[in-house]
């Protein structure tokens, strides 16, 4: 077993992966919501190919690529579907680690392989960051105190599912 696969697979083991709403091929772990310093730590599971929809990060983000390969897309004013076949801002292999000041609208995704990453958002007034629809319009806003919510739901689940831990 490679380096990576033993990574791949402590991850998983020690990882309940939650489903984002409205999506069969994305997941997430909150691992900490730090409301006095407005940072939200989470993990993200790409299956191969997938892709989130268009969003913006209000404050600085750092993202550490554990393994598989993160696509980062540009939206354009021709529409996202297109976006996510040809407007490619990044390619981001396992190992990599890329830092944004925030207010960048963009689409995340996987390669081939899927990914896994670290991001680490910060949250400017306690927004983390904006949601948008295909045509760009706002849709909703991601607050740290939906972040802790599901935080908090995580943990319970966890507690329930493990008892003696």
């Amino acid at each position: 077993m490679s380096s990576n696969q033993a990574a791949s697979a402590q991850i998983d083991a020690n990882t309940t992966w939650r489903p984002f709403a409205g999506f069969d091929d994305l997941y997430f772990h909150v691992l900490d919501v730090d409301q006095d310093r407005s940072l939200v730590d989470m993990l993200m599971k790409f299956d191969p190919h997938a892709t989130c929809i268009p969003h913006c990060h209000v404050g600085p983000t750092r993202t550490l690529v554990i393994e598989g390969e993160h696509i980062i897309y540009s939206p354009d004013a021709d529409g996202v579907r297109s976006a996510r076949e040809t407007l490619v801002e990044a390619r981001r292999p396992a190992g990599s680690f890329a830092t944004n000041n925030g207010d960048e609208t963009h689409i995340e995704g996987a390669g081939p392989d899927g990914a896994v990453i670290l991001l680490s958002m910060t949250a400017i007034d306690g927004d983390v960051y904006e949601l948008f629809n295909d045509d760009l319009s706002h849709q909703r806003m991601i607050t740290l105190d939906n972040f802790q919510r599901g935080l908090d739901r995580q943990n319970a689940d966890a507690a329930v599912a493990n008892p003696d831990a």
